[in-house]
């Protein structure tokens, strides 16, 4: 049996087209992992943002003096958060922090005209009934990693 004659022209050119497509496959790959890992960790910084607060208020502490303590640092993660989302994930969670953030608005950041003058206020009532950790569970739910 005669082996043919090994063409170094066909070898260069497997080995090229080999060694680009692992290449992009790798490059891909690492983008990816790379995405997944920077949500990950967004997720995380998300829940460690409301932790304190959930726990005080399930302890029965007062909402509105927990959120308010809490609510610049637990929107700014939320932000960083809803950075790494897209498309549809990315509606539903802002929808969430919109809601949060009317909570909060309203119940939380009452000047005292406010809370003398507007308590029989049906939007302030509608808005007063909804149950913080609800909302704040809203959110947490598009974390899960």
């Amino acid at each position: 049996m005669i082996m043919p004659e090994f063409g170094l022209g066909a070898f260069s050119t497997g080995t090229l087209i080999g060694l680009m497509l692992g290449a992009y496959l790798g490059h891909a790959f690492a983008i990816r992992r790379g995405k997944i890992q920077s949500r990950h960790n967004a997720a995380i910084e998300l829940k460690k943002a409301f932790r304190r607060c959930t726990l005080q208020i399930e302890n029965g502490e007062n909402p509105t003096i927990m959120v308010s303590a809490e609510y610049h640092k637990q929107h700014e993660a939320a932000m960083d958060y809803s950075a790494t989302l897209n498309g549809r994930a990315l509606k539903k969670f802002n929808r969430s922090v919109n809601e949060y953030t009317e909570w909060f608005k309203v119940v939380c950041n009452r000047t005292a005209a406010q809370t003398l003058y507007e308590q029989d206020d049906p939007e302030y009532l509608k808005i007063k009934n909804k149950d913080p950790l609800e909302l704040i569970n809203g959110m947490l739910k598009y974390a899960n990693t």
